[in-house]
């Protein structure tokens, strides 16, 4: 289960803004820190600054090279859980669903 997906519209390629309400927050190491490390489904590392903003988290930092890299499309689903399954880089993996989940 997915601790913060959003269907990536163009305003997402430089940043990614997710819009809560959050009734909780989802990665409060992060709040503390400033930042967001995760893997991606070739367990390649990325490190996102993250901010919290309101209702809203927002990830930046390498944020838009994981976007160029995978080749994220508008339409395309971002999703990231825990990480329980691709080592232990990072606490949370980030997955892009093409195409959304629909």
């Amino acid at each position: 289960m997915a601790l913060l997906s959003k269907v990536v519209g163009r305003s997402d390629s430089r940043q990614l803004t997710v819009k809560g309400p959050f009734s909780f927050e989802p990665f409060p190491n992060a709040v503390a820190s400033g930042y967001l490390e995760v893997v991606d489904e070739c367990n390649s590392p990325w490190k996102f600054t993250y901010k919290v903003s309101g209702n809203k988290r927002i990830l930046s930092g390498q944020w838009e090279l994981l976007y160029r890299s995978n080749k994220v499309q508008d339409g395309d689903e971002v999703a990231i859980r825990n990480n329980d399954v691709w080592g232990p880089q990072a606490d949370y993996l980030i997955e892009v669903i093409r195409g959304g989940s629909n």
